[in-house]
């Protein structure tokens, strides 16, 4: 039920909470007016008691005082004519006797063992002088002491204290009819106050919270739609009216941005666009300039072997076909940076690459004691990757470590795979001179290299490399404590299974 009351609207809630807390506050009030009814009922039928039993006690002392003992159960029957509201009275002994009653029957008879406890204890003092009880739901017995009082000493022993009970039984169902009547009226009077409460209340709900909420979520509703042109009409100066001015000020700082957007991606179209034409023609010319360079260093080579050794021609040919071995590297870079080939996953051993590209790094250490060591997991693994691609990313990884270690030093290499992201982790660490901060944001940037002679496309086509595998290629470094690049590749992808 909660779940579906957040899902109401504002007006329903409000209506839901008028009348829960006006039905709490009817309650409290019939309550209130209930108990005061029956308080006053009781109050009433109290009096009439004492009044009732005022006039018992008088003229039964009447009739004895002249001898008339005998017509006790006569007066009590014209006393009982009086009101409507006496149902039946009788006069009791000290020991539950039934001395006089309007009741022909009851006259000597001894009432019931509970009722002697309650009298018993009213001549002891443990009970009140005078206890009323409900005999029914419209029907209630006062009972109270007849004291032994100066004037009865004539017929009684001046050591007693109490000469009787006078037991009166009141009928109130009229009374309580009535009561009930205005109850009634009183309940009906309340609803009436209740609705009429919760009409003025959702009036002005109406007026002052749910009209404007409702403009400024259509208003709203234009804006998410793009109509950025919206103005609301502010002629409130409370909360309200704050909120609309706070949305116009939104609007307006939404337009400006959205216009100062459009602008920034109509210049950054327009410059992707020329650097995709520029792009295409440099990719082009590089491919022309590589068929000729490729040729020139053929003919070099053939030239060079012609000429006799110790002939001087002989090093400026070996210079020329270092440096145009140069050229063509650089040009092989930039069109496969430029023009990627498509990947060709298949399930391999990560193992696989990663030893390869050690065996060639190993090739090219230029005289450094330099020591590999390879960490593999226990168990087989296959993940799917194009092995000849990740086997250059993980060789020009090393070709970097190499390059930062100056004499001496280590490459560690650790696969490990994590099957809580569903991800194989390489690590390739070293302790050489490290990474400056300043170039640490930059070492992924196309053409940005600190390497004499470096092209500065390693990185690049390695992070996009890593990146046409679904995973991320990352990088920590201290100054003089070394190097870690990490790499994150899914362990598993669409249409390729895990190896055993």
């Amino acid at each position: 039920m909660a779940k579906k009351i957040r899902h109401w609207s504002l007006r329903s809630k409000v209506v839901l909470h008028i009348v829960i807390l006006g039905s709490i506050s009817a309650g409290i009030l019939a309550a209130l007016y209930f108990t005061t009814q029956r308080t006053v009922l009781r109050s009433f039928i109290s009096q009439e008691s004492e009044i009732v039993g005022s006039l018992i006690e008088n003229s039964v002392f009447l009739l004895k005082k002249c001898g008339r003992v005998q017509d006790t159960e006569a007066e009590l029957n014209d006393l009982i004519g009086l009101t409507d509201a006496v149902q039946s009275i009788r006069i009791l002994t000290t020991d539950g006797r039934v001395f006089a009653s309007t009741r022909k029957e009851e006259v000597d008879t001894i009432v019931a063992p509970a009722e002697r406890n309650v009298l018993a204890r009213m001549i002891s003092g443990d009970a009140p002088h005078r206890v009323s009880s409900s005999l029914s739901r419209a029907t209630t017995r006062s009972r109270s002491l007849v004291h032994n009082s100066p004037a009865c000493y004539s017929c009684h022993d001046q050591e007693r204290k109490v000469n009787g009970f006078l037991e009166v039984d009141f009928d109130y169902a009229e009374a309580s009819a009535l009561l009930w009547k205005s109850q009634w009226k009183g309940m009906v009077l309340a609803l009436v106050a209740l609705g009429l409460l919760t009409y003025i209340i959702l009036r002005l709900f109406e007026k002052l919270i749910n009209r404007p909420i409702s403009r400024l979520k259509t208003a709203m509703a234009r804006v998410q739609g793009g109509d950025f042109g919206v103005n609301l009409t502010v002629d409130k100066q409370d909360e309200i009216g704050s909120l609309g001015e706070s949305f116009n000020t939104m609007v307006e700082d939404l337009r400006k941005a959205n216009a100062e957007i459009e602008s920034l991606y109509r210049q950054r179209v327009e410059k992707a666009e020329h650097l995709a034409a520029f792009g295409e023609l440099a990719a082009g010319l590089a491919h022309e300039v590589r068929n000729p360079l490729s040729g020139i260093k053929g003919a070099l080579e053939v030239i060079s072997q012609d000429a006799p050794p110790g002939d001087p021609r002989r090093e400026i040919f070996q210079e020329m076909l270092l440096q145009i071995g140069k050229l063509i590297a650089v040009i092989q870079d930039f069109l496969n940076y430029a023009r990627p080939k498509p990947l060709n996953f298949r399930p391999v051993p990560p193992a696989l690459f990663v030893e390869n590209a050690v065996r060639m790094a190993r090739t090219q250490l230029n005289g450094k004691a330099i020591d590999f060591h390879i960490r593999k997991p226990a168990e087989d693994l296959l993940v799917p990757a194009d092995a000849d691609r990740m086997q250059e990313v993980m060789l020009n990884l090393f070709l970097n470590s190499i390059a930062a270690i100056r004499e001496r030093g280590n490459i560690l290499v650790v696969i490990h795979p994590d099957p809580n992201s569903g991800c194989l982790r390489i690590l390739v660490a070293d302790n050489g001179s490290g990474i400056p901060d300043e170039n640490l944001g930059q070492i992924f940037q196309p053409f940005f290299s600190t390497k004499k002679g470096g092209t500065g496309l390693g990185l690049s086509i390695c992070k996009k490399t890593v990146e046409a595998h679904g995973g991320t290629l990352s990088v920590r470094s201290r100054i003089g404590k070394g190097t870690t690049f990490n790499i994150r590749i899914p362990l598993g992808r669409p249409g390729v299974g895990h190896g055993p």
